[in-house]
């Protein structure tokens, strides 16, 4: 990493979240299409989790807010508590050829949570399989047994026929029968990247014998689409969809989140002017990306969706 890209990061990071991502060579900073690193851009969801629970990483109070967390997830608090920002799964974990990452993944001796955060996204990654390339695509958007140009297929989803294990964790996360026909794929669009979240959560907590939660974070502005998502029907019916008594699946804006830590902080701890200075600075970034989303179309934008998309 150069001095350049270095000064840049360290500008739209919150400066006490910034020990969070050391060593900063070997971190894995989001990339655009180009290959370059761009959580230097004011609307970076990057940047925007990593301030946050960066922050929440090297407090002193970390033990206490994820007790205050978990407690608000119904999940088993109690530290330690470990925090890992841009975590990656096993490959082996579900024989995925590409492992699913979590952008905040919090573990203590009793319960796993996963926060995947939005900031100006319109929505999650969608599944690479309904992608039409060189004239067709390996899957027609619904889970049925179907045929292309390019290989016959006999399971119901085109992953399943690689050997990549959603299907056979997604009835015991979902109100899904891995049997039945379904037009089109509940998991064909944006699904796809909460569906894979929770398959991995749920998996993971099995094999660990903890309690796992998966928290959707969005920054609460009625200018931003995830904010808007979240408080949609259709928001609402997806949730109906998972089983919640085996992976708690919840949304927390990001002021909430705040608001949990600032209430958890032990009296005396030093930190009052941190948690102040973090509030106003994330508030900064939310009026920020209003105006970035009102820019007319055609300018830059986040690339946040696009890698959400691509990591698949």
């Amino acid at each position: 990493m150069d001095h350049a890209t270095r000064t840049r990061l360290e500008r739209n990071i919150f400066p006490p979240a910034q020990r969070a991502c050391e060593p900063w060579e070997t971190f894995p900073w989001h990339k655009g299409r180009g290959g370059a690193i761009d959580t230097h851009v004011r609307h970076s969801s990057q940047a925007l989790a990593i301030d946050v629970f960066g922050t929440i990483k090297t407090s002193s109070d970390c033990d206490a807010i994820l007790d205050a967390l978990a407690t608000n997830l119904g999940v088993p608090a109690g530290g330690p508590w470990e925090i890992t920002l841009e975590w990656r799964a096993r490959p082996s974990l579900l024989n995925e050829p590409r492992p699913t990452q979590v952008d905040v993944y919090a573990e203590n001796p009793h319960s796993v949570i996963f926060f995947e955060c939005k900031f100006t996204e319109q929505d999650g990654g969608a599944c690479s399989q309904t992608v039409r390339r060189n004239g067709s695509a390996p899957c027609n958007g619904n889970y049925v047994q179907q045929a292309t140009r390019e290989i016959d297929i006999t399971s119901r989803c085109a992953l399943s026929e690689k050997d990549i294990q959603y299907w056979d964790i997604i009835p015991k996360v979902f109100h899904l029968d891995a049997q039945t026909d379904y037009h089109p794929c509940p998991f064909a669009g944006p699904a796809y990247q909460w569906m894979r979240t929770l398959v991995v959560a749920y998996k993971l907590a099995r094999q660990k014998n903890k309690q796992p939660a998966v928290v959707i974070v969005y920054a609460d502005s009625a200018d931003l689409p995830m904010a808007q998502k979240v408080k949609a029907p259709e928001w609402s019916a997806f949730t109906r969809t998972v089983r919640q008594d085996q992976v708690p699946f919840h949304v927390r804006s990001y002021q909430e989140i705040l608001t949990c830590a600032q209430g958890a902080r032990r009296d005396g701890s030093g930190e009052d002017t941190v948690w102040i200075a973090l509030q106003e600075w994330v508030n900064n970034k939310i009026l920020r990306g209003n105006k970035h989303r009102r820019k007319p179309q055609g300018r830059s934008r986040t690339t946040r969706q696009t890698v959400s998309q691509n990591r698949r």
